[in-house]
């Protein structure tokens, strides 16, 4: 028997880049789905594909009457709901990833436990663990130690978000909370381009197929990660909500360290631009030396990813190559003279 069929199902975020995918998945299970998104990083055109099969409804979730409205008469909630933008523009802006994302993670909670939601998932993220964290690390206490320094403001807020939902399930017994801890998530084709708001991988892309040479990165290099597909994610979300809500979190990844110089000259070689010289700049930030999470115990829920590296990144490569000719198009028509037809503007481009 499908568990989703039918299920009255909520994401928040869901116009977003990890949550858009999601929403296809539920709907694909026969859930009855509804979005709740602001649409301040999330667009309304991830959602194209199933726009007929849900509701999607524009409003901000740090109004505490929005998440009681979106909650009400929903079986299960997904929160992703939440500020998430790359390392530049976390570590320059602290306050405001604290701030906004708990405001969000604390109204959809209470509201969802006060109108009876029975489960929901908490995402969290691996920015809740220090920067001393072993690696691979496992599903560390957020009690101990501070969240990693260059995401430490959206870390906090994670952090709390977990202790709410331990302290909610006591109160709201009715409610089962799943709590995920998702590690570097990558690919898809919805991702930020914008330089200051856009994640490693595709502002790095973003960067060679402008041509930067030479192109500099920031950090050594020689710092690791574990990187998982956003549709991976999607999956691992929905198999914990079914099988292990259990207010126990959950390392989101994969284990395949990758290095960021491993990464670059393989962006590099996918890219034909094996002539860019690459700097590695130490002076900047480059977050823990060594980041990669224990997912044994989303193995032992049979969890296993589907989209390997490669195939992430050069899926990527072609959603901002087409996002360039997408946007040299629109600057020709609008160059165009007013007798010129659109077919011809191009032409003569």
């Amino acid at each position: 028997m499908n568990f989703w069929q039918d299920k009255k199902v909520l994401v928040t975020g869901g116009a977003g880049s990890i949550g858009s995918y999601l929403v296809e998945l539920l709907v694909e299970q026969g859930a009855k789905t509804t979005v709740v998104d602001n649409l301040e990083s999330g667009r309304k055109e991830n959602l194209s594909s199933v726009l007929e099969n849900i509701e999607l409804i524009v409003g901000d979730l740090r109004d505490r009457t929005v998440a009681d409205e979106v909650t009400r008469d929903r079986q299960i909630v997904f929160d992703l709901a939440g500020k998430a933008y790359g390392v530049g523009y976390s570590g320059a802006h602290h306050a405001q990833m604290l701030v906004s994302n708990v405001l969000i993670n604390a109204n959809v909670l209470q509201s969802s436990c006060e109108n009876g939601v029975e489960r929901y998932l908490v995402v969290s993220s691996s920015c809740v663990y220090p920067d001393d964290a072993p690696t691979p690390t496992p599903e560390l206490d957020v009690n101990v130690g501070y969240p990693e320094k260059v995401n430490e403001g959206y870390g906090w807020a994670k952090r709390f978000a977990e202790i709410q939902a331990r302290h909610f399930v006591k109160d709201f017994p009715k409610t089962k909370i799943a709590i995920a801890r998702p590690s570097n998530a990558y690919g898809g084709t919805r991702f930020h381009l914008e330089a200051e708001k856009a994640h490693v991988i595709p502002a790095l892309i973003r960067k060679i197929l402008d041509d930067q040479n030479p192109l500099v990165v920031w950090g050594s290099g020689d710092q690791t990660r574990n990187f998982i597909h956003v549709v991976d994610v999607a999956r691992a979300f929905m198999l914990l909500v079914e099988k292990y809500p259990v207010q126990d979190p959950v390392n989101i990844g994969t284990e395949q360290q990758t290095s960021i110089k491993e990464l670059v000259y393989k962006l590099l070689q996918l890219t034909g631009k094996e002539h860019i010289r690459v700097i590695f700049d130490k002076t900047k930030p480059e977050g823990r030396k060594h980041k990669g999470v224990d997912v044994a115990k989303l193995k032992s829920l049979g969890f296993e990813p589907i989209v390997q590296l490669e195939e992430g990144l050069s899926e990527m490569i072609e959603s901002c190559r087409c996002a360039s000719s997408d946007q040299e198009a629109t600057i020709l028509m609008q160059a165009a003279p007013p007798s010129m037809s659109k077919t011809e503007s191009l032409k003569k481009g």
